[in-house]
């Protein structure tokens, strides 16, 4: 419940649709997400609206290649949430839900979907646990060595491969931090 005694009931369910929306619908929700920029590979955008107000956004895209081995199939990556602070907290689980209905109706061909959760932001996965995900550890659990990111010395600003770094900055190697991985296997 929010501080204002909102929640969202069978008022908020029955007047709030999730549609397909294109990439420039959606723009200004992900500039209000934290990450504030577009995954690589979209593949699904959909959108949370309450008379004819778009309040949410869920975005799926492709994972890396290895993903599809792991998880024994055609995986997507839930990899932007955004929800708008006027509604209730636990419409973030309803996006979820009927996302997961919408792709499984779809697009059969996918197996399951992975996403994760950034505790360098403070995300520990609650929105996936309410939403029946499966915790799945940690990214580089297996790896033997650190990964690092390289980020500007002066504004912080981070890379993730030392490629992309443009040639005259200087730069510190920032360790980087595991996220919690969690999926969901579609033919249940």
């Amino acid at each position: 419940m929010k501080p204002d005694g909102t929640v969202f009931d069978r008022e908020w369910r029955a007047t709030c649709a999730i549609r397909q929306i294109d990439k420039s619908s959606a723009n200004a929700l992900i500039q209000k997400h934290y990450l504030k920029k577009w995954p690589g590979v979209n593949v699904l955008i959909l959108g949370l609206e309450r008379h004819a107000a778009l309040l949410g956004v869920i975005v799926f895209s492709l994972p890396p290649r290895e993903t599809n081995k792991r998880y024994g199939g055609e995986t997507w990556e839930l990899s932007r949430l955004w929800v708008d602070d006027s509604v209730p907290k636990n419409a973030e689980t309803f996006l979820i839900g009927r996302a997961i209905r919408y792709i499984k109706k779809k697009y059969p061909q996918v197996h399951a979907l992975v996403s994760y959760a950034d505790p360098s932001f403070g995300h520990l996965g609650v929105v996936y646990k309410a939403s029946n995900w499966t915790p799945d550890g940690r990214t580089d659990q297996e790896r033997k060595t650190p990964r690092f990111d390289y980020a500007d010395a002066k504004t912080g600003k981070k890379y993730g491969r030392r490629a992309h770094v443009p040639p005259d900055i200087e730069i510190v190697r920032v360790p980087r931090v595991s996220k919690f991985r969690y999926f969901y296997p579609l033919n249940k």
